[in-house]
């Protein structure tokens, strides 16, 4: 099968899985569902997909990827250091909101699904501490930000976007609705505005 195809039979069976698991949750959601709604039989899926562990995986890591590649843009585009930190943490709680709707943050998954989720996500963030270290060290070269050691920082700061998150969730009942995301959103702007411009009366 030529590469362009199958590239674009995948890309085609992605949006079909998202749409599917973002609706249902991944748990409710089957092969053949899916396979029913590109009009293609069960065994054309599992040629591409092997299982539906597989599958919902690559949706995950499609949803870190334009994630990142979002973020990357930025940094090409945004001189700001303090303008691109900002966008970093916007960008993030638009990536969560994603995750949400996907139900990639469920808690009512099997304990192996949650263990699976939990590897990738660990993956990712090492990958967004990464970004955000390239963010900081762009803004301690200008000469905007003053950062003994940029890993470390990128690091506490991706925990204390974590947290943040993670404390609203758990005071909704973890239920991801539009006030928890209003209460999230703007604990980020706090978190990032406190970040950038201290506590200490100058």
């Amino acid at each position: 099968m030529p590469e362009q195809l199958s590239n674009e039979k995948k890309r085609l069976i992605l949006d079909a899985a998202r749409k599917r698991f973002a609706y249902y949750g991944f748990s409710k959601v089957t092969m053949d569902e899916i396979a029913s709604d590109l009009g293609m039989g069960k065994a054309s899926l599992y040629y591409y997909f092997p299982t539906k562990d597989a599958l919902y995986e690559m949706v995950l890591i499609n949803e870190f990827e334009q994630f990142a590649n979002t973020i990357e843009s930025i940094i090409k585009e945004e001189p700001d250091p303090k303008a691109l930190f900002r966008e970093f943490t916007a960008q993030r709680l638009e990536y969560f909101k994603n995750l949400a709707n996907l139900r990639a943050i469920s808690f009512n998954e099997s304990s192996d699904t949650r263990f699976q989720q939990y590897e990738l996500f660990r993956k990712f963030q090492f990958i967004e501490v990464e970004i955000l270290q390239r963010i900081l060290i762009a803004g301690d070269e200008k000469g905007v930000f003053d950062i003994k050691d940029t890993k470390e920082t990128a690091l506490l700061i991706v925990q204390m976007l974590f947290g943040a998150r993670s404390w609203n969730l758990k005071i909704n009942l973890n239920n991801f609705n539009e006030e928890t995301y209003l209460a999230v959103k703007a604990a980020m702007n706090n978190i990032a505005e406190i970040i950038l411009n201290g506590i200490i009366k100058r």
